[in-house]
């Protein structure tokens, strides 16, 4: 049975509500982390690094259940009861983000030439002064790192059917009405909702390509000005006539 098209748009809008709101959360702690990990030599860094690209591949399913076990009734944020709702399932999909958005922010910076490096540092900077320094000159690998996030978020659906419990007119999300549609039999309107996803999945697609584009046209125009040649002056020219 096809979904009435009011409940069809509050779906897909709280399904936007959510994925933008954990990729806006996880690039608030993913990308401050990410920079970190970069700038600063402390104690277990590494170790950390290490966990940070294990997460890449966190099954959504396990973040779904630690999640659960924390904000259930009897769990320690269970007074909280934010269980069976769209924060929830903004929680655990931020989980999911988080990681991503910090490891790729981390390759991003350290893949900046050398030279730029330098001249950040040559002017005695503070921490972060250093970080927002750097971090506008990966400002095209950090925002694809945030483009990759919000896909990570669009398509999650394990960790939102556990959250939220797929509650019509609350917490049903795109991901769980496909899933509800396919048990039911009714594959052609799953179809139907799985090509809204696909709309927003190749949306994002768009745009990491142009942004691509965007960063080589920008790498060309700085290797061109480093190659050109100085055009002598006036004077030098007078002088050596």
């Amino acid at each position: 049975m096809a979904i009435p098209l009011d409940e069809l748009v509050n779906i897909t809008l709280l399904t936007v509500a959510v994925t933008v709101g954990a990729t806006a959360l996880g690039s608030l702690l993913g990308v401050p982390l990410g920079l970190l990990l970069v700038l600063e030599r402390f104690p277990g860094r590494g170790a950390i690094r290490t966990i940070v690209y294990a997460l890449y591949a966190f099954p959504p399913i396990v973040a779904g259940v630690l999640l659960y076990l924390l904000l259930r009734r009897e769990g320690p944020l269970g007074d909280l009861g934010l269980l069976f709702t769209p924060v929830a399932i903004l929680l655990g999909e931020t989980l999911l983000t988080t990681p991503l958005i910090a490891g790729l922010t981390v390759s991003a910076v350290a893949e900046l030439p050398p030279e730029v490096i330098e001249i950040v540092d040559s002017g005695g900077p503070s921490l972060p002064q250093r970080a927002i320094a750097l971090l506008r000159e990966a400002r095209f690998g950090v925002t694809a790192a945030v483009l990759v996030g919000y896909g990570r978020s669009l398509a999650e659906v394990a960790a939102a059917l556990i959250l939220g419990g797929n509650i019509r007119g609350e917490t049903r999300t795109l991901g769980t009405a496909i899933l509800l549609e396919v048990n039911q039999g009714d594959f052609e309107f799953a179809l139907a909702l799985s090509a809204l996803i696909l709309v927003q999945a190749l949306f994002m697609a768009f745009l990491l390509r142009r942004l691509q584009r965007a960063e080589r046209a920008f790498a060309h125009r700085i290797d061109t000005s480093h190659r050109r040649p100085k055009r002598p002056t006036s004077e030098t020219t007078g002088a050596e006539g």
